[in-house]
């Protein structure tokens, strides 16, 4: 095989595209400081070594993927031991601080990836295997919670369904694990306002409640989901009131309500809608935002760059962007589709899921409709480990579509 004729070239453009836009937002949002030329190094370099990736064998990416998996857990028990920083989820290597959770991400995609791919697509909807797929999800996501660091654990679950379907599993089993899931997040409704009555969480039981029982017209089956959503849902209270911490339940509630606290935990949300707003069509120009030059959007060349796309080049500038993010998504699953191998079908399946979750995650936090959960923008944002993150999510697409032809 010529790699060479096999190389995704437009995947790896993309790729350096979006940093090369990330190191342009970080100059302005982080001047006059120098942050920009490190991050400007860790392109080139891991820009280099997602290239390299590709000539890596088949079989070996196989191989490590439960080994890397046991590393990912061993070093985020190091990061409960030995973290360091604010909410301990760094680890000093000399003079070096990486971020094991960042390549747990990946590691648990290659895991899931490996395990789903050994199954038939009969085995995958059998209670054992999806139990044991999620015991591979919910390991990491505990750890990371631990640090605590909550919108980093989501992440790690989020290639979870779409690799299940992808490896088989029917939509309607797909349902039963997402409904409980939903039940939770509907059952925070009577956060929103004065009225405090669940309309959303009490239609979302009888809508599901009744699909299901015209699909299959199984009462002891609709019943037993209408138990489990039920009980998902009173089991949010236990989660707010003795799980979640306070810094967690003010970033839902200020979600909700970013007004009510506009000094104190609305500010960020405030001011980065204020950012995006006054951006306009075109924005108001390079280097000349004054939300940033100011100081008033805080974190802006991590969290919230994509504020300072917003506000510096308008409209025009956040459909770059994210088109730029549509393409490296649409084509990670496109990879996916056209791999023989099932393993690495999967695993492009499950790195495509983790670039879409972090995107609408970090850009929902920027105007609002997400809580802010420091997640951040893929490639775009500030950080070492997150961009050599990325940038391995790269190379191993790059590596997929390389060897497509191979089983």
């Amino acid at each position: 095989m010529n790699l060479s004729r096999e190389f995704d070239l437009s995947l790896l453009l993309a790729a350096a595209l979006a940093i090369l836009f990330g190191i342009t937002m970080i100059y302005s949002a982080s001047s006059p400081s120098a942050v920009w030329k490190s991050q400007a190094t860790y392109g080139v370099i891991f820009l280099l070594l997602a290239a390299a990736i590709v000539y890596i064998p088949d079989k070996v990416l196989y191989g490590v993927a439960y080994p890397l998996y046991g590393v990912s857990i061993l070093s985020l028990l190091a990061v409960l031991a030995w973290g360091t920083g604010e909410s301990a989820r760094w680890l000093s290597l000399g003079s070096v601080s990486v971020q094991p959770s960042e390549f747990a991400k990946v590691a648990t995609v290659m895991a899931l990836a490996r395990y789903l791919g050994d199954c038939s697509s009969e085995e995958v909807a059998r209670p054992k295997q999806v139990l044991a797929a999620l015991f591979v999800c919910a390991l990491p996501m505990f750890l990371v919670a631990e640090q605590p660091d909550l919108g980093t654990a989501m992440s790690l679950g989020a290639a979870l369904l779409p690799m299940l379907y992808w490896a088989g599993m029917r939509p309607l089993y797909v349902f039963f694990i997402t409904a409980p899931l939903l039940s939770v997040a509907f059952s925070f409704e009577p956060l929103w306002g004065e009225d405090r009555t669940p309309i959303v969480f009490a239609i979302f039981i009888i809508a599901s409640s009744v699909a299901i029982q015209v699909m299959l017209s199984r009462m002891w089956v609709t019943l037993s989901l209408l138990a489990v959503n039920l009980s998902a849902g009173l089991i949010s209270v236990v989660i707010w009131q003795n799980f979640l911490h306070s810094y967690q339940r003010g970033r839902i509630e200020t979600l909700l309500d970013p007004e009510s606290d506009p000094l104190g935990k609305g500010w960020n949300i405030i001011q980065s809608q204020v950012a995006i707003g006054s951006g306009g069509l075109t924005g108001v120009g390079f280097l000349q935002g004054k939300q940033t030059k100011y100081e008033f959007l805080p974190e802006a060349h991590t969290d919230f760059i994509f504020s300072v796309v917003g506000e510096e080049l308008g409209f025009l500038g956040t459909v770059v962007v994210l088109s730029t993010f549509l393409f490296l998504i649409w084509r990670a699953v496109y990879v996916g589709t056209i791999a023989n191998n099932r393993f690495f079908s999967l695993m492009a399946i499950g790195l495509a899921s983790l670039v879409a979750f972090h995107v609408f995650v970090n850009v929902g936090m920027t105007i609002g409709v997400m809580p802010v959960t420091g997640l951040p923008l893929p490639f775009l944002s500030y950080g070492g480990s997150s961009l050599l993150t990325n940038c391995v999510i790269i190379g191993l697409l790059l590596h997929v579509y390389a060897h497509r032809h191979e089983y």
